[in-house]
């Protein structure tokens, strides 16, 4: 199976000079949390999610209706191609943990997005699962697991019994987009 067969193709999508206040519309009006970045070519240049808005926006007390996406978007995206085996989305997404996968033409311009929600309902096989229970895990991770201050942190326990080490998912400083790893860290603005 390609992940052309299961794209989600009318995507909603953000400029690189849309506001974050934009964003917010968006994502209430479509209810998604995630929206790939587009320069005027449609190429993808990062994505917004809802955690962003909170993370980089609210709790940093940004002005939104004057503060750009290009700002607070995470880049480089996640990308894939959509003409590629939707095995190959289900590794990126399960190595980086990640619900969503940008998927792109070979010119880097938005073909779509696949969701790990997209993968189970449409393609449910056992490294659909395993795709599944990785994101899940890593995402409870968080930056602090719901511990309080002073407290170990849930990364610092054990994961559930029931989670095959392969399918723990690891710390990564890397991003695979449009074919090759790139190691990146950004500062945000209002820190």
């Amino acid at each position: 199976m390609k992940c052309s067969d299961i794209v989600s193709k009318n995507v909603e999508r953000l400029y690189q000079g849309d506001t974050v206040d934009r964003a917010a519309e968006i994502m209430a009006e479509a209810q998604v949390g995630f929206l790939p970045v587009c320069d005027e070519h449609q190429k993808v240049l990062g994505v917004v999610t809802d955690r962003d808005l909170v993370t980089r926006v609210l709790a940093k007390r940004l002005e939104p209706r004057q503060t750009s996406v290009r700002d607070i978007m995470s880049t480089p995206a996640l990308t894939c191609f959509i003409d590629a085996d939707l095995h190959v989305a289900e590794e990126l997404m399960q190595e980086e943990g990640k619900m969503h996968l940008v998927l792109t033409h070979a010119d880097g311009a938005l073909a779509g997005v696949v969701g790990v929600a997209d993968i189970v309902e449409n393609a449910p096989t056992r490294e659909a699962i395993r795709t599944l229970r990785s994101v899940e895990w890593r995402d409870a991770l968080g930056p602090r697991g719901g511990a309080e201050p002073g407290q170990p942190l849930l990364k610092d326990e054990p994961p559930p019994p029931d989670v095959p080490e392969a399918d723990r998912p690891h710390a990564s400083g890397t991003v695979f987009a449009r074919g090759r790893r790139e190691a990146d860290t950004r500062e945000f603005p209002g820190g």
